[in-house]
């Protein structure tokens, strides 16, 4: 995405039209415009959004016009994993415009505002769900992050809980959580979700707040004693995050059914749990022949990201690129990658303790991408083969360029929980 003339400094005036960051005064105006664009949120959800821990009201991007807020784009700031690697990144939420105003530019305007932001605050990472994919991919967004989730009408779901298959009591327990089994929840989050690409990186405040936030109407724990190993956030018929010890599988069948227990208590005919697809849970889907969705756009819904500085990433991934190349025994590793008109060369070398990107050159191994298709190589939602067939700005320079791009960027599960996609 260009940098705009007018998207160095704030505010700026474009005619009628002030381009400014938002303040506390401007909390009440902000939410009558949003209501009147998305007739939503309610006020209860507007104002927890502003105990988000790490909330400032510079956050919000504004577009003025005549005093009135006309346009607005809000700016979280999370840090999110990308594999081994933790990345700060700017979730943007709620960007729209009054209708009176729309076609003019205000939005987009305000997307080239939060570029301009992100390179200054250091994010590296831009990051979106949207129903209008197609208003993104122009300026450099791409669809990236699957829907992933599992389907089972609920009597398939194993027999577990307080209760053994054949009806005697068991060792686990499954009961509502306490809030001094938060620091259980947390280690259980860090273990399941702690290498998964686009999972998000949550301090014991943030913990906090989104537990307040009441996403779910009941968090289950499943427990052997009084200690933790598992648990689920759970709302209606739907799980929205799970995770459960490692060393205690069996800790996953005695959360399902309790799920189960409850669902067809509340006559839920089907349950659906969000989880990547390499987690256990969507194993046990697949076992009790579930549906298993892996969808760019669900409901409408299509995740998305952006990378304002190529560069700035690319130097950021570094120590995961080298841990794959080390894993690939293919040492050293160069690749040149060509982005809209900007030049980079990657050197990887594990074995010496060498990584580099050199701006500017290329080498004989490349890669020509949009930026659209270099989000989505890069971050690994689709493999370099399949992305070369999809995309005819993506161009090989040999086949050798592609078997370093499958080394450096493999397909892999980009997840971030409904927890964290509200709010990211």
């Amino acid at each position: 995405m260009k940098e705009s003339p007018s998207s160095s400094r704030l505010p700026v005036r474009r005619g009628p039209v002030e381009f400014c960051q938002g303040s506390e005064a401007d909390h009440e105006a902000i939410y009558q415009t949003l209501l009147h664009v998305f007739h939503g949120p309610d006020r209860e959800a507007f104002l927890g959004s502003l105990s988000d821990p790490s909330y400032k009201p510079e956050q919000r991007l504004l577009a003025r016009v005549d005093g009135k807020v006309a346009s607005h784009a809000h700016l979280t700031e999370r840090i999110v994993r990308y594999g081994s690697v933790p990345l700060l990144m700017n979730g943007v939420m709620w960007v729209g415009t009054l209708p009176e105003y729309r076609g003019q530019g205000y939005a987009q305007e305000l997307l080239r505002l939060a570029d301009t932001r992100a390179k200054a605050s250091g994010a590296v990472l831009l990051a979106l769900t949207t129903a209008m994919p197609r208003f993104y991919r122009p300026i450099g967004w791409g669809l990236c992050g699957k829907q992933t989730l599992g389907k089972a009408p609920s009597r398939t779901l194993p027999i577990g809980g307080d209760a053994a298959a054949e009806g005697q009591p068991g060792p686990w327990h499954v009961r509502p959580w306490r809030q001094v089994e938060l620091g259980d929840l947390m280690g259980l989050y860090d273990r399941n979700y702690g290498q998964t690409t686009g999972s998000i990186v949550r301090t014991e405040e943030y913990w906090r707040w989104i537990i307040g936030r009441k996403y779910a109407h009941v968090i289950w724990v499943a427990c052997l004693g009084e200690k933790v190993h598992g648990y689920a956030f759970v709302k209606d018929h739907k799980i929205l995050e799970l995770a459960v010890d490692p060393d205690r599988p069996e800790a996953l069948p005695a959360l399902l059914g309790r799920v189960r227990s409850e669902a067809l208590e509340r006559a839920y005919p089907e349950v659906v749990v969000h989880a990547p697809l390499d987690h256990p849970v969507i194993s046990t889907f697949r076992q009790i022949k579930g549906t298993i969705l892996d969808v760019d756009e669900l409901e409408g819904n299509a995740s998305m990201y952006h990378i304002p500085d190529p560069e700035r990433f690319l130097r950021a991934i570094l120590p995961e690129l080298s841990k794959r190349v080390a894993a690939s025994n293919a040492s050293p590793v160069e690749l040149g990658l060509t982005v809209d008109d900007r030049r980079y060369l990657l050197h990887i070398e594990p074995t010496k303790a060498r990584t580099s990107i050199d701006p500017d050159r290329l080498g004989r191994r490349h890669l020509t991408l949009t930026g659209d298709a270099f989000v989505r190589l890069v971050m690994g939602h689709t493999d370099p083969d399949a992305l070369l067939g999809e995309d005819p700005g993506m161009q090989a320079s040999t086949a050798t360029a592609l078997d370093s791009a499958r080394i450096l960027f493999p397909r892999q599960p980009i997840w971030r929980s409904p927890l964290d996609a509200a709010s990211a």
